[in-house]
């Protein structure tokens, strides 16, 4: 009995997939291009490096040490492990002129910063979650490669991921620095507009309408810990 239930869920699981990759005829590459070109009016903001919990009235903004800031990610210190990633996002990005950097002396025997926005700065800067966020790019999605759909473990549903490749555009010199594309995440193809796989998630209601959960385009990303070494390529 179990074996025969096995093999008639594998088989409607087959003709399920077959459904979606030999019948499905939805739009998927206008429509997601479409949602991704409507949130991103200007073509410069797909994506996103987040500096942290600096809002535009808190400049000049001056740093703080946080005691555990030191010390490897933990929940215990991930307030301080936080502040630590935030500090060090300001003078990578002063190094390349989005901030004006000056010593602003010493609290506990720990120096302090202050940073101020330069005219490039603005250029590229977001205010996303209350936040400084540095963004650059359009999504361009070329070609749909299939789909896959699921239940949705919290809340139940179908969840339909549609995976595809696609290339940046409007990247700006500033992102091709390994030092800053590696920190937060990137890859070498995808800053240099290069292919690149994507995936993009549909809420399927009961009668069939789709509705974007997440995607490629808006996506904002932490800088991985700066105590970990970026090699150059």
């Amino acid at each position: 009995m179990q074996i025969k239930t096995s093999i008639t869920t594998l088989l409607i699981f087959t003709f399920s997939s077959l459904l979606l990759t030999g019948c499905d005829t939805y739009p998927y590459k206008e429509k997601i291009q479409k949602v991704y070109d409507y949130n991103n009016p200007t073509g410069d903001k797909a994506k996103c490096m987040m500096v942290g919990s600096v809002t535009k009235s808190m400049y000049p903004y001056t740093t703080y040490y946080m005691k555990g800031q030191d010390l490897p990610f933990a929940q215990e210190t991930r307030k301080a492990f936080n502040n630590r990633l935030k500090n060090d996002s300001l003078h990578l990005f002063a190094g390349i002129g989005f901030f004006t950097e000056e010593y602003a002396g010493e609290v506990d025997g720990r120096a302090t910063y202050r940073y101020d926005l330069t005219d490039l700065g603005r250029k590229y800067v977001d205010w996303s979650f209350g936040e400084t966020n540095f963004c650059f790019g359009r999504v361009v999605v070329d070609k749909i490669t299939r789909t896959n759909d699921t239940i949705n473990g919290v809340g139940g549903g179908t969840v339909r991921d549609v995976y595809f490749t696609y290339h940046l555009e409007n990247v700006p010199d500033w992102v091709k620095d390994p030092q800053i594309y590696k920190r937060f995440g990137y890859f070498k193809e995808q800053v240099n507009g290069e292919p690149f796989e994507g995936w993009h998630s549909y809420s399927v209601s009961s009668n069939g309408k789709l509705t974007t959960m997440t995607g490629e385009s808006g996506r904002y990303k932490w800088a991985w810990d700066f105590n970990k070494e970026i090699k150059e390529e």
